[in-house]
């Protein structure tokens, strides 16, 4: 193989494996903690939907609290109607059981959304990976034939 076309090769293969491969983990860690949000914020809809649908309004209910490091403490909430929610940056907001139903489904729309993109993006990246890949086995069967010639 020609030094030119096998600096080429190198080069594809590092802008490959430092640029690209990482920005793939990148996005799929990206990923990976919207689809956790996404989780999460059904969960709490489906906690909401139960309060609302067993009336826990007039009996409350009884349950642990994690105080820290796997710590927990028996509670009992008396008052259900109310909630708080973290709606970003740690800053919590107290919204009636519908309230919260409703920022619940605007907010998981949202995170949908940055999934959408978020997979296109790893798509492209993977597209751009599979193509480099492809221009390396090119230059190298051309490198292969100059030879054999």
């Amino acid at each position: 193989m020609e030094p030119q076309i096998h600096q080429k090769v190198v080069q594809f293969e590092t802008f490959v494996n430092e640029v690209l491969k990482e920005d793939l983990k990148q996005l799929e860690n990206k990923l990976d903690a919207k689809n956790a949000d996404i989780a999460e914020f059904l969960q709490l809809q489906s906690v909401i939907t139960t309060f609302q649908n067993t009336n826990m309004n007039k009996t409350g209910f009884n349950t642990k609290i994690d105080i820290g490091h796997n710590f927990f403490m028996q509670a009992h909430v008396t008052d259900v109607s109310e909630i708080l929610l973290n709606i970003g940056l740690g800053i919590y907001v107290e919204f009636t059981l519908d309230e919260a139903l409703t920022f619940i489904n605007v907010r998981s729309k949202l995170l949908e959304r940055q999934v959408a993109n978020l997979r296109k993006a790893i798509a492209m990246t993977n597209a751009h990976i599979k193509l480099i890949l492809l221009a390396i086995g090119e230059l190298q069967g051309i490198g292969e034939n100059v030879s054999k010639e």
